[in-house]
């Protein structure tokens, strides 16, 4: 159960395109996740848990078929909100690379996005756009703490609502040093001959793609996701930690909805 929060983290919430919505909507389900211990790694760790399901369209809380966030600023051009993202902890007695170096902490990064429409379509079914998300990354295991740094992964995005609701998006990653020493670093007292010292820099961070795939089935909701990254030209590519370039994520959510609002409101 420790670990619903981090997968719901990864699971979009959508709708059925529609003129008129229930303002929200619930539902349980299970969700499983597949994914490297972090960038880079060659070891990897399997997740699987009941999640919730939430559709909400408030004025400015929005949790529908383009995920949750909250809305500083709304037009149909230009929008700030706040964007968040998720690192699951790690054991190093259990990762062969970071043995005998201390675990890594539940990462949990937010900041505020800027989205920039290039393109949408009369009915609204295919958006084109560029985010510019900006996040704090902040390690804890609810005891303790610590900022470890900024994450800036720009990115270009196309959705298409239609059968599928679908969404590609595709960007690089910059990250500052304090970011990519909590992952890459390797100090002296933890160097062993085959993990030499190592200082992380700051600066470019890889690149990645996301494909996403969703449909509704009454009272069934089923969505599905991968992601693929690239650690080729990353400024920590010597790190020992980093044990191989390329490494993917995948998930899956399968939801009963089973409760709804009797007010309906525009879907946007």
């Amino acid at each position: 159960m420790k670990f619903i929060l981090p997968v719901v983290l990864f699971v979009h919430a959508f709708v059925v395109h529609a003129e008129e919505v229930p303002q929200w909507e619930f539902g349980m389900g299970v969700g499983g996740l597949s994914i490297p211990h972090y960038r880079g790694s060659d070891q990897r760790k399997n997740y699987l848990a009941p999640i919730p399901y939430l559709r909400y369209n408030g004025k400015r809380l929005k949790v529908d078929r383009e995920g949750g966030r909250f809305f500083f600023y709304d037009s149909a051009v230009t929008k700030l909100d706040v964007s968040a993202a998720f690192s699951f902890p790690v054991d190093s007695k259990d990762n062969e690379a970071r043995e005998g170096m201390p675990d890594l902490q539940p990462v949990l990064e937010v900041g505020p996005r800027v989205q920039f429409y290039l393109y949408e379509s009369e009915d609204r079914a295919t958006r084109f756009r560029i985010g510019l998300p900006l996040r704090m990354a902040i390690a804890t295991n609810i005891k303790k703490t610590n900022n470890i740094g900024w994450v800036f992964s720009p990115y270009i995005q196309l959705r298409y609502y239609r059968y599928w609701e679908s969404a590609v998006s595709i960007g690089p990653l910059w990250a500052t040093e304090s970011y990519h020493d909590y992952f890459y670093q390797i100090d002296p007292q933890y160097a062993t001959p085959d993990r030499p010292v190592y200082d992380a820099r700051g600066g470019y961070s890889g690149s990645r793609i996301t494909v996403s795939a969703t449909k509704r089935f009454d009272k069934i909701w089923f969505g599905m996701f991968a992601r693929y990254d690239n650690l080729a030209g990353a400024v920590f590519r010597d790190s020992a930690l980093v044990k191989q370039d390329d490494s993917f994520m995948v998930g899956f959510a399968l939801s009963w909805v089973f409760a709804k609002s009797r007010t309906t409101v525009p879907l946007q």
